[in-house]
């Protein structure tokens, strides 16, 4: 089993086939695309894992995540709810051309 965390893809080179991803704290840090049967683009949401991306997420996916963990912590997740939907923020902005901050 493994931890893989949420991210947001703010640049990709695909030359180098590294990427600059966002977990939501405003630092950009690179990952490794790890993931050669999809692309990834600028505002994708990805799953990394020791600083490689392992997967990639749709926006309804992380929605549904969102509401599973809405159904088990009830009201008592707040800050992990803020954090959901800030990437998925962060993500909408990036794909329409914004600059994310």
């Amino acid at each position: 089993m493994c931890w893989g965390s949420l991210a947001v893809v703010v640049d990709v080179n695909e030359e180098s086939m590294l990427a600059k991803v966002d977990f939501g704290d405003g630092i950009l840090r690179d990952a490794i695309v790890g993931i050669g049967e999809e692309r990834v683009s600028r505002g994708d949401i990805v799953l990394v894992h020791a600083g490689v991306i392992i997967s990639k997420l749709s926006s309804e996916g992380v929605m549904e995540q969102l509401r599973f963990l809405q159904d088990i912590f009830g009201g008592e997740g707040g800050e992990l709810y803020r954090f959901y939907t800030n990437l998925l923020s962060l993500a909408e902005s990036l794909k329409r051309g914004g600059s994310g901050g």
